[in-house]
């Protein structure tokens, strides 16, 4: 059943309400700005129209969560002019943040937040959690299943999303002024998710990893939820050997812990979205270190999207479809 209310913060930042989505998506990231406008045929979605813009290098100020544009107007007029480029007119559309933006972290509690002091609940459990100044963030949360050996005093598990207020406000008042109200609003990793989870398997944990420019993402899911998520930056440039031997490592140290948290459940697939030249060497660090098949994202993995359409870079429109087509509980 569809919502018909107004969507709360928590199921636009999140993406995992129960929303009826537009069919029309924007990607947004340091260097790119980017659209893909969908149109459903019976159960799939074919690609009607898609447009991309590189950003001058210093649009947006630097920062650990990244931070707002420095010349806010000259943002807006760049949205507005792919917004303005585009055939189909587009007044509701989601918006895909990378995850170096858009952060994720679990939190358990004796209780999920409700109620007048709920922000203030979540920013106390977000203090705990991340070393970043809390008060300057967007913070929202929705109740995800609790682990198996989670403590009893506090049985209740949440997933919290986290962003810079004054970016996503200025992003936010960048599209309106081009007459595009933002909906949702997700992570790059999540809309990934929602992208392949009618293809994961509905036993046992999946794996879907993320790589771009600035680092990669770890997503676990079980039952298409996801249950453990780890986002690591690239600090700076390091020798093929050396990346590939931190990523190995963080991978096993990753599986420790699943093996703790959830024994009895091993990993029964993982997919990787990467860039085409490292989609290869990632998928053997995922299968060695995870022992499940791994193999790279493609065509064959995305069963919503029509199977016309052309070949693409799959890591790039994933999310975007998963956008508009949310199959995350």
């Amino acid at each position: 059943m569809r919502s018909t209310k107004s969507p709360s913060w928590s199921e636009r930042l999140l993406g995992l309400g129960p929303v009826t989505a537009p069919p029309h998506a924007f990607r947004l990231d340091a260097s790119t700005l980017a659209y893909a406008g969908f149109r459903r045929e019976g159960d799939v979605y074919q690609v009607a129209e898609a447009a991309e813009m590189e950003l001058p290098p210093d649009t947006f100020q630097g920062g650990i969560l990244g931070g707002p544009p420095r010349e806010p107007e000259r943002f807006r007029a760049t949205v507005a002019e792919l917004v303005g480029t585009l055939q189909a007119p587009v007044r509701e559309a989601s918006l895909v943040l990378p995850d170096a933006w858009l952060r994720l972290a679990f939190a358990d509690t004796a209780s999920p937040p409700r109620g007048p002091d709920r922000d203030d609940v979540l920013r106390w459990k977000l203090r705990r959690l991340v070393p970043f100044r809390v008060d300057e963030l967007r913070i929202t949360a929705v109740e995800v299943a609790p682990l198996p050996r989670q403590e009893p005093e506090e049985p209740h598990r949440v997933l919290l999303g986290f962003a810079v207020d004054s970016l996503v406000t200025q992003v936010e008042d960048a599209f309106a002024a081009a007459g595009v109200r933002l909906g949702r609003v997700t992570s790059a990793s999540l809309a990934l998710l929602s992208a392949v989870a009618p293809h994961l398997p509905a036993d046992g944990l999946a794996a879907v990893v993320l790589v771009d420019d600035g680092g990669y993402t770890l997503t676990f899911a079980r039952d298409r939820e996801p249950v453990l998520h780890r986002y690591k930056g690239f600090a700076g440039a390091l020798p093929e050997g050396a990346m590939g031997g931190l990523v190995s490592r963080d991978l096993r140290l990753t599986r420790s812990f699943l093996e703790e948290q959830l024994p009895g459940i091993p990993v029964a697939r993982a997919l990787v979205a990467a860039p085409a030249a490292e989609r290869g060497p990632w998928a053997e660090r995922l299968a060695d270190a995870l022992g499940a098949p791994a193999e790279g994202i493609g065509r064959d993995h995305l069963p919503a999207l029509a199977p016309t359409l052309p070949r693409t870079d799959w890591h790039r429109l994933a999310p975007l479809l998963g956008a508009v087509h949310r199959e995350v509980r």
